[in-house]
C-alpha cells in the first residue's frame, strides 16, 4: 500500500534540489539533475516527530536516502567538463544552514565512480516533515500502554484519525464501511452510523442488538463500522488499537477485530451490566466468551480504550488501567477492525489509532 507521506516526501525532495541556485549553462549546453531514491524510512516513533503549535497536531517525518545524478548534455567535451565542474562546485559549497533549511541533511560527492566529463553523482539524505493542515485539539491524556508497546514486536503506525478532521468533508464516512452482524434479534433496528458535524464525532444512533445484553449468553451481535485505509480493508492479526469514545447509553461499546466474512472477535464494555468481555464468533453459529471481568465505563465521559492483540494474547485497558489480559486457545486471526456496539444507541467516537506489530 502506498504511503502518502512518503510520496509527499519524494515530491518535496525534488523541490528542494530544484530550488538550489546553480550556474547557468553556456550556449549549446544544458544540465539535468535527477533524484534516484533508494529508501524512504519512518523517523521518530512510528514516524511521529513532535507537535505542531498552529494548527495544533502531530508532525510526522520521513527520511529519504537517494542518489543525485548530475548530467551535462550538448557542446564539446571540454566545455561540458568545465560546466560540470562548476555545477559540482556550486553543490559542494552550499552552506550547511541553507541545505538544512531545505531538509537536506547530507550531500556528498561520490568520488568512487569512474571519471566522466559529463556526469557526477552525490549521495543524499533528506528529512521531510509533514505538518498538520487542521487542528487535532489538545491532547489531555497519554495512553502509555499504547505508545510504549509492551509486546515482543516492533511497531509501526497504520491509521490515526481524529474525527474532528472529517468536518466539512463531502463524505465524512468514506474511510469506513458499516456492517451489521447477521444474528440480530427479531425486531432489532439496523445500525445507523452518522457523522455529527456539531459534535465533530461519529455516532451510532441505533440500539442494534443480537443476543442478551448481559453475560448470560456469549451471543453478542451488533453493528460495526469498519476502518478502511485508502479505501482498502485491513487484515491485521497483531496490533494495538486505541479509540476515544463517550456514550449516553450504558450498553455495549467496543471494537471488533479479526473479522473475516461472518467470523470475528470483539471487545465489549457494558456499564449497565458491569463487565468487560472478549468474545469470538466462529461464523457458523458458535459464540464464545474468551474472558470477562467486572468493570464498566462512566456515561457522558470521554474514555480511551486500548486493545492489544498478538499470537494467543488479547489485552484491554480503559483510561490507562488494564482490565483484561487473556491467553486464548486459538491465535488471533488476521482480519478487519472497527468500532462495535451492541444495544447502544448513544455511542460517540472521537478518534481511532492503529499500530501494527511486526
Amino acid at each position: 500500500m502506498t504511503d502518502p507521506v512518503a510520496v509527499a516526501a519524494l515530491g518535496a525532495l525534488d523541490q528542494a534540489i530544484n530550488g538550489i541556485a546553480l550556474p547557468a549553462p553556456p550556449p549549446s549546453l544544458s544540465h539535468r539533475l535527477r533524484v534516484v531514491p533508494s529508501a524512504v524510512r519512518h523517523r521518530g516513533l512510528g514516524g511521529y516527530a513532535g507537535e505542531h503549535a498552529e494548527p495544533r497536531g502531530a508532525v510526522v517525518a520521513r527520511c529519504v536516502r537517494a542518489v543525485l545524478d548530475v548530467r551535462v548534455d550538448g557542446g564539446a567535451e571540454q566545455a561540458a567538463a568545465d560546466h560540470l565542474q562548476s555545477v559540482v562546485s556550486a553543490l559542494l559549497t552550499q552552506s550547511n544552514a541553507d541545505l538544512r533549511g531545505r531538509g537536506i541533511e547530507r550531500l556528498a560527492l561520490n568520488d568512487q565512480m569512474p571519471p566522466d566529463p559529463r556526469r557526477a553523482q552525490f549521495e543524499l539524505s533528506f528529512e521531510y516533515l509533514h505538518l498538520p493542515t487542521s487542528s487535532e485539539g489538545r491532547i489531555d491524556t497519554l495512553d502509555l500502554a499504547f505508545d510504549l508497546n509492551h509486546t515482543p514486536y516492533r511497531a509501526r503506525y497504520r491509521f490515526d484519525l481524529a474525527t474532528r478532521t472529517l468536518a466539512g468533508a463531502p463524505q465524512p464516512l468514506s474511510r469506513f464501511m458499516a456492517s451489521d452482524d447477521a444474528a440480530l434479534n427479531a425486531g432489532s433496528p439496523p445500525g445507523d452510523w452518522v457523522f455529527d458535524a456539531a459534535g465533530q464525532c461519529i455516532v451510532q444512533n441505533a440500539a442494534t442488538q443480537g443476543g442478551p445484553l448481559d453475560l448470560g449468553d456469549p451471543h453478542k451481535a451488533g453493528s460495526q463500522l469498519l476502518w478502511r485505509v485508502s479505501g482498502v480493508p485491513l487484515a491485521s492479526s497483531r496490533f494495538i488499537a486505541s479509540i476515544e469514545f463517550d456514550a449516553t447509553s450504558p450498553d455495549g461499546i467496543g471494537i471488533v477485530f479479526g473479522r473475516s466474512g461472518a467470523a470475528r472477535w470483539h471487545f465489549l464494555a457494558s456499564q449497565r451490566h458491569g463487565y468487560h468481555q472478549f468474545g469470538r464468533f466462529d461464523g457458523e453459529g458458535g459464540w464464545h466468551t474468551l474472558g470477562a471481568v467486572a468493570a464498566g465505563f462512566a456515561t457522558g465521559v470521554r474514555h480511551t480504550l486500548t486493545v492489544t492483540a498478538f499470537d494467543h494474547t488479547v489485552r484491554a485497558s480503559l483510561d490507562g488501567a488494564q482490565t483484561l489480559d487473556i491467553h486464548t486457545d486459538l491465535p488471533v486471526p488476521a482480519g478487519e477492525l472497527g468500532f462495535f456496539t451492541q444495544g447502544n444507541a448513544g455511542a460517540r467516537f472521537h478518534r481511532v489509532r492503529l499500530i501494527e506489530l511486526y
